[in-house]
């Protein structure tokens, strides 16, 4: 990807198809909501740092009492929504919210995105009352019992080729196809059609998604999702001259006897939805990015920081340390050789706490200060750690390189109630580190000067 989206590029783009967007962190919690247009611009939401608990009260303001028990399991629940994506799996659903006192028909899209560090839910929101309440007028005005009526229901639904089965023989009919189905090699009408839908599976769909397609439409599998959910709905691959293809199967009863299969091409959705995730989901982890040592910024230690604070709070057995590293003599270095020899004097102390806390994640939280938090086995080798710190600082001296002073807090369950307790501590020990190398810090930045100046020169 040569170049990221703005947020407003992003905004904008995402407007097209939804009017409005939920981006969750999965690990925090926290999200961000974009109202793109329409009433959800207008709703008196409730709106906290914490999407499940704002979820669950707005659902109670907002959502169509018949809808809010279905609301509640799915979308309100954390872990059934986050299970439910798992896999590269896309859920979607339909509910109503009421707007200005009337029932409004929306449909909701979520997919999982993936970052470096954390993953997190994109959650698309498009009003589709329009759409349902013509579905719903064509369904009243047409007979179930006629095949005319079957076929004029299935039409209702944008389709590029479309398959009645009658369940009773198993004899199937392509009644319509557009030009890229045509080019593949599928038979239009045959006497059996699960049987020969495995065969046709071979040869048109992309490898990847043959099992995919051949265990979704099993009969017994297929006529189960049928009688429990009134529909079923898959996005796959085909073969096509021109490379893989993303289409849309849609399944639903005619009548007992009858199934009306819909296929739709959706590449190019798909394909611009994937775009935009990887945009998206890369943006986000720009922005909780140091630009200058590429460690993790300020906002991600305050994000990791509150996530702590509800495992504390929750009672959970949490083991962490936390190492405050800050570096000796950076003003004197910027002052004295310019901000080029002074970033590269910082990139230096990263580099240092970052290969000896290697297995702990890693902030830069201030000009010249630096955080770690042990955990697992730097939790465990934290004397061993400290020790290596010290060990590379004083041979740093010596080799003229840089200087930073590191405390280490450990915390403690029966005495503190939140990180800040053993940040403080950290940073206190931190201070007294830095108060010990003071009376040879003019001779040490002295000489760390004449190197990094030769450098720069050089």
């Amino acid at each position: 990807m040569n170049s990221l989206l703005s947020i407003d590029d992003v905004s904008l783009a995402l407007s097209l198809d939804y009017e409005c967007v939920f981006f969750v962190d999965i690990e925090s919690d926290n999200y961000a909501m974009f109202a793109f247009s329409g009433n959800h611009k207008n709703l008196e939401l409730n709106e906290t740092s914490n999407f499940w608990a704002d979820t669950r009260v707005n659902l109670e303001t907002v959502v169509y009492e018949e809808d809010k028990a279905w609301f509640a399991e799915n979308i309100a629940t954390k872990e059934k929504l986050v299970t439910s994506v798992q896999n590269g799996n896309t859920f979607r659903g339909k509910y109503r919210i009421v707007a200005n006192g009337t029932p409004v028909w929306y449909s909701m899209k979520v997919v999982r995105g993936q970052g470096k560090q954390r993953d997190y839910l994109i959650i698309g929101v498009t009003n589709i009352d329009k759409q349902e309440r013509e579905s719903l007028a064509l369904k009243q005005k047409a007979s179930k019992s006629e095949l005319y009526g079957q076929i004029v229901m299935a039409l209702a639904e944008r389709y590029d080729a479309l398959y009645m089965v009658d369940l009773e023989t198993n004899h199937y009919v392509q009644y319509k196809s557009e030009r890229v189905f045509c080019e593949l090699s599928i038979a239009l009408e045959g006497d059996d059609f699960f049987n020969q839908l495995k065969k046709d599976a071979l040869n048109v769909v992309y490898k990847e998604d043959v099992p995919l397609i051949t265990k979704a439409l099993d009969r017994r599998t297929l006529l189960k999702e049928l009688d429990d959910h009134g529909v079923f709905s898959l996005t796959y691959r085909l073969n096509t001259p021109n490379g893989p293809l993303y289409v849309n199967m849609v399944a639903v009863y005619a009548d007992k006897m009858h199934v009306v299969i819909s296929v739709t091409n959706v590449d190019a959705q798909v394909r611009r939805e994937q775009q935009i995730k990887e945009e998206v989901s890369a943006a986000y982890e720009k922005a909780r990015r140091d630009d200058l040592t590429g460690i993790r910024n300020k906002t991600a230690y305050g994000e990791f920081e509150s996530k702590l604070n509800q495992q504390i709070q929750s009672g959970d057995n949490v083991k962490f340390a936390i190492a405050i590293c800050d570096v000796n003599g950076l003003k004197t270095v910027n002052d004295t050789l310019g901000h080029i020899a002074g970033d590269e004097y910082i990139r230096s102390a990263s580099r240092l706490v970052c290969q000896t806390f290697a297995h702990s994640p890693v902030f830069r939280i201030g000009g010249d200060e630096f955080v770690a938090i042990l955990r697992g086995s730097d939790f465990e080798n934290r004397e061993k750690l400290e020790k290596e710190f010290t060990d590379a600082v004083k041979k740093n001296v010596d080799k003229h390189g840089v200087v930073v002073a590191c405390g280490i807090s450990v915390f403690d369950k029966d005495q503190d109630k939140n990180v800040s307790a053993v940040f403080e501590r950290a940073d206190s020990l931190m201070y007294k580190n830095k108060t010990r190398m003071k009376s040879e810090h003019d001779e040490i930045i002295g000489t760390i000067i004449q190197s990094i100046g030769a450098k720069v020169t050089e």
